[in-house]
């Protein structure tokens, strides 16, 4: 299963990557993330984890991002 968030918060490459690094950490969840559009695509293999878990992870992980449904 995959879905598309919208990241806020990313002014730069470096900022892409932490959160495609954060979220490629996760267990199940493979992510690419664009800077332009700000948008990150996150296939799931084991189950699709809810927004709350995604968002507390990359909090964590990389910083101060929001991810949102599109």
């Amino acid at each position: 299963m995959k879905k598309t968030y919208k990241v806020e918060g990313m002014m730069c490459k470096n900022c892409r990557r932490h959160v495609e690094e954060a979220l490629n950490k996760m267990d199940g969840v493979k992510a690419v993330v664009t800077l332009d559009p700000p948008l990150a695509e996150v296939e799931f293999s084991e189950g699709e984890k809810p927004l709350d878990e995604l968002q507390e992870f990359v909090n964590q992980e990389a910083g101060n991002y929001k991810l949102s449904l599109i």
